[in-house]
């Protein structure tokens, strides 16, 4: 059965209360079991969920399988990763757009979603960023800050002139076109652009083709930090920087390796600290400890995670904010390598999870969901945005053994096999020298 809080109102109400009198955070089942009444009391007490004033969120996804270079194969699950990240982001923006023309089990899965999408053209991009600059010039007017998710999964590659491009349907789209054409007309407050293709805008080849070699994260962050910080202090960046023959795609769960780990640590699977934001330090690290017990090294994903100039500790994602989703509460106990997919078959998210911390995963409402790890399953809903539930008291059974999502394959046994938590994301931030979120003993996402 669900153990659901009714609200995010009434779950963090019911924190208020295990750190006001030092209640131990592993009897959440017993506390969501108070009566109704007593939990609305609570709930009044705490207050509205917790929001970001003033700010107006904004979504740009654009995927694209295809390829300009006839030597070059499509790709598989760019369209796939496209709604992905659409459904992720879309319940916490005021504006989502999608730019992918969807492959017929693309829309099986995602029924309705094609016909929101526009073609990846370099006119459907133009009209998307007028459309949006638009919307960001008023907000900015009215004194709110804007902020924008820039995505794109697809194939990229070198211009004949040597630049660095991503593909569209109708042609490449290189690092002046997006600095100029998108970035520059854009008065955003922050700008976080995840890119997931061969290189990441520049340089060879990940997420299409040519042979395994070291990932060019250095280099890339050495051409960046010569135009893009000074010029835009408001962009961040997450982009896939690995060299590889055949583009991290998982077909098993119809995604591309890279996005799938990011869209994880955006539900909230990154959040080490506990409080309910996910830094660009805890994104990394989080990537990081899914691969690293990939011992092929043309099975790694390497990324580059770079926070906006304007405001270092800026978080990707706040799962705090008053928003369309739900959240599956991970409590302490449950422990191992743990992955969420929905009645449709798509991997939601997935992490290992220590045993000794809580934590929190966000997750569209509205739909029915299978909580998954080693050889069982255990089944619940996410009734109504802001609803809670409490995986400690979800009714586990054998997974069966044709469930969708199953895998075979080395990712399955390898992938997620390293627990993240406050002792790698240490060790990681001080192997890269950044400067480390301050973690929490327990789970708090009271505002």
């Amino acid at each position: 059965m669900n153990v659901v809080v009714a609200g995010v109102c009434d779950w963090i109400a019911v924190h208020f209360v295990w750190h006001r009198f030092m209640v131990p955070m592993n009897r959440l089942a017993r506390l969501t079991a108070v009566p109704a009444l007593a939990v609305s009391a609570l709930a009044a007490a705490a207050g509205p969920p917790p929001a970001e004033p003033g700010a107006a969120f904004y979504a740009l996804v654009i995927a694209n399988n295809s390829s300009l270079d006839p030597g070059r194969a499509p790709l598989q699950f760019a369209d796939d990763d496209g709604a992905g990240y659409f459904e992720l982001l879309e319940p916490q923006v005021n504006e989502a757009l999608l730019l992918a023309v969807l492959d017929a089990e693309t829309q099986r899965r995602h029924p309705g979603l094609a016909a929101r999408a526009r073609p990846p053209s370099r006119r459907e991009l133009a009209a998307a960023v007028d459309r949006l600059a638009r919307r960001m010039t008023e907000d900015r007017a009215a004194g709110r800050k804007a902020v924008l998710y820039l995505v794109y999964a697809g194939h990229g590659q070198k211009s004949p002139a040597g630049e660095g491009s991503i593909t569209l349907l109708d042609g490449l789209f290189g690092r002046t076109d997006l600095f100029d054409k998108v970035i520059a007309r854009l008065p955003a407050t922050f700008i976080h652009l995840i890119v997931d293709a061969c290189d990441s805008y520049s340089f060879v080849h990940a997420r299409g083709a040519l042979a395994a070699g070291p990932s060019y994260g250095p280099a890339i962050t050495e051409q960046l930090s010569r135009r893009a910080p000074e010029r835009h202090p408001e962009l961040g960046l997450v982009l896939s920087t690995t060299r590889e023959q055949e583009s991290h795609e998982w077909s098993a769960i119809r995604a591309g390796v890279f996005s799938h780990q990011v869209r994880s640590a955006l539900s909230g699977a990154a959040d080490v600290n506990g409080d309910g934001r996910v830094e660009y330090t805890e994104l990394a690290a989080f990537v990081a400890s899914a691969n690293q017990g990939v011992e092929e090294a043309r099975g790694r994903v390497d990324l580059l995670a770079r926070p906006p100039a304007l405001d270092r500790a800026v978080a990707l994602t706040d799962i705090r904010r008053s928003t369309r989703q739900g959240y599956l509460l991970l409590p302490q106990g449950l422990s191992g390598r743990l992955w969420v997919e929905d009645e449709r078959g798509v991997r939601a998210a997935e992490l290992n999870k220590q045993k000794d911390r809580m934590a929190a995963l966000a997750l569209p409402a509205g739909r029915r969901y299978y909580l998954r790890g080693g050889a069982r399953e255990a089944p619940f809903e996410v009734p109504k945005p802001g609803a809670v539930v409490d995986a400690g008291g979800l009714a586990w059974g054998a997974l069966p053994l044709a469930a969708r999502g199953a895998v075979e394959d080395a990712y399955q046994a390898r992938l997620f096999s390293v627990p993240f938590g406050p002792s790698f994301y240490r060790g990681y931030v001080a192997s890269v020298g950044e400067a480390p979120v301050s973690i929490r003993e327990k789970l708090d996402l009271a505002p």
